[in-house]
């Protein structure tokens, strides 16, 4: 059996939107349209959802209208958020997860650009132990330097789209570790089979 401890759990995974500074209030369309179920049809296939390369498309268009910033993810940068917000598994979301996926890209989005001082679509990782305390993640030295040799470039900074798909590991991460640990029920640790630690690190 595999092991995994952790210090401290943290005990929700939902964004406080109040660390992400003031939001500025959306303008709302004319009455009856609803341009985001809109631009999610056109881009949804026959069963009404989007996958990785369809959220990819999805999102440029939809951030170029509302953030009059196009948001250029990679598909796995997309993979990564449908498994954070695909809660049956699918392997695609529905409207509402899209809706609900959006918000959140938009908080991290913020708390981002909070570090991103010089506006270069990039954060040093020196400054990851804060960016994680913003979000409420427990985050120690150990994880935090393993996320840098993965995700930095030779200048040490992280850009956005690599930042989003860490969020969306350490989320599922946290989420997957306290479901386990309720079913073994110890405080600090959980138990794997060998099987159930392979399914879970493939599907993160």
């Amino acid at each position: 059996m595999l092991r995994i401890y952790t210090e401290k759990i943290i005990s929700s995974l939902v964004l406080d939107e109040s660390n992400v500074g003031e939001v500025k209030p959306e303008v709302k369309p004319p009455s009856g349209r609803d341009p985001f179920r809109e631009l999610f049809l056109k881009h949804a296939g026959e069963d009404g959802k989007l996958k990785a390369k369809e959220l990819k498309e999805f999102v440029l268009q939809l951030s170029t209208t509302e953030l009059n910033e196009p948001l250029k993810f990679s598909t796995e940068t997309c993979r990564s958020l449908i498994t954070m917000m695909d809660r049956n598994k699918s392997g695609a979301v529905d409207h509402e997860e899209a809706s609900k996926m959006w918000k959140e890209v938009k908080a991290y989005r913020a708390v981002f650009q909070q570090f991103d001082l010089d506006g270069s679509g990039t954060v040093d990782t020196y400054e990851l132990d804060k960016l994680f305390s913003t979000l409420g993640f427990p985050v120690n030295r150990m994880v935090q330097t393993a996320i840098v040799r993965r995700y930095a470039d030779r200048n040490n900074k992280i850009r956005l789209t690599d930042f989003i798909i860490v969020i969306c590991k350490l989320t599922l991460m946290f989420q997957i570790f306290k479901d386990q640990q309720v079913k073994t029920g110890r405080p600090d640790s959980a138990t794997f089979s060998m099987n159930e630690f392979l399914y879970y690190t493939m599907y993160c």
